[in-house]
């Protein structure tokens, strides 16, 4: 299998500074990572959704021509996901025409690799939180089950469900702010699990460094490109490298609060022994 190198960018919030969310300094940290890319040439890039802080309609539209312009210097393919800050204000078609790219749900098929992005619409209720609509499960479903190839599976949100203890925007706060409610997330990983082939889950939107690893599957979340919780008062600057080469997943966070994984990449078809799954075996009786 060849090799794939790919980089990873999220939650710009090009924009205001709001919170810790930092982005008077978006366009000099978006500019170090252009650059990285200009040096690296990795076979394509990845931007993670969340480029906006959001503000009026006008200013929205003049920082996203601003974003837009900047992107278009990266050498290589570049696969645009939708956040939940980039749906609040400005309609899809809007956003898709200053990008000049698509910010619906597609997967190629690139060095032998199932690249899957799924852009699932995250609208956030400030009541009920994130709630994942029938339609993008089934289109998950069929997407995942129409390739045999090793998969790698890009989302706004994470979704293993994890952790937010000590995250500045979702640690004691409802948990359906951070993810989809426990119940999706269990049926988002149903789906992933009985496809058989997804090796690779990466997401935005939490602002931080998170790892988890469920039946084989990583989910790894990138973090902010300006996010200054940890870093105060200066932003983090944080993006990534992939790079795989059918057997291990190397993966470096850049930035003030650096981070690498080198994860063996699951074999196809494999899966832990669950006790209630009809897809793995059953776990042996005892005595």
């Amino acid at each position: 299998m060849s090799k794939l190198v790919f980089a990873v960018v999220s939650d710009i919030h090009y924009g205001p500074n709001i919170d810790t969310k930092l982005g008077d300094q978006a366009p000099q940290l978006l500019k170090n990572f252009i650059d990285y890319v200009q040096a690296s040439k990795p076979d394509f890039c990845v931007e993670m959704g969340d480029r906006l802080s959001n503000a009026d309609a006008e200013t929205e539209r003049r920082l996203l021509k601003e974003l837009a312009r900047a992107m278009k210097t990266l050498p290589v393919p570049t696969y645009h996901l939708l956040g939940n800050h980039d749906m609040e204000d400005m309609p899809q078609e809007e956003a898709e025409a200053l990008l000049g790219a698509s910010l619906s749900s597609r997967s190629v098929e690139f060095n032998g690799y199932h690249l899957v992005f799924w852009n699932t619409h995250p609208r956030l209720d400030p009541i009920k939180g994130f709630d994942l609509k029938t339609e993008d499960l089934d289109w998950l479903r069929k997407t995942l089950a129409a390739s045999d190839l090793p998969t790698i599976l890009f989302t706004h949100l994470p979704l293993d469900n994890g952790s937010f203890g000590g995250n500045f925007y979702f640690d004691g706060k409802e948990p359906v702010h951070a993810a989809y409610p426990e119940e999706q997330g269990r049926a988002i990983r149903d789906v992933i699990e009985r496809s058989g082939n997804v090796i690779l889950c990466l997401n935005g939107h939490a602002h931080w460094n998170a790892y988890h690893g469920i039946d084989g599957t990583h989910y790894v979340t990138i973090p902010s490109l300006i996010e200054g919780f940890a870093t105060w008062p200066e932003a983090n600057g944080g993006y990534a490298r992939v790079a795989l080469d059918g057997e291990t997943i190397d993966i470096e966070i850049f930035g003030k609060t650096p981070m690498a994984y080198r994860l063996k990449a699951k074999r196809p078809g494999h899966h832990w022994v669950h006790v209630n799954k009809d897809y793995a075996p059953k776990a042996p009786k005892v005595g």
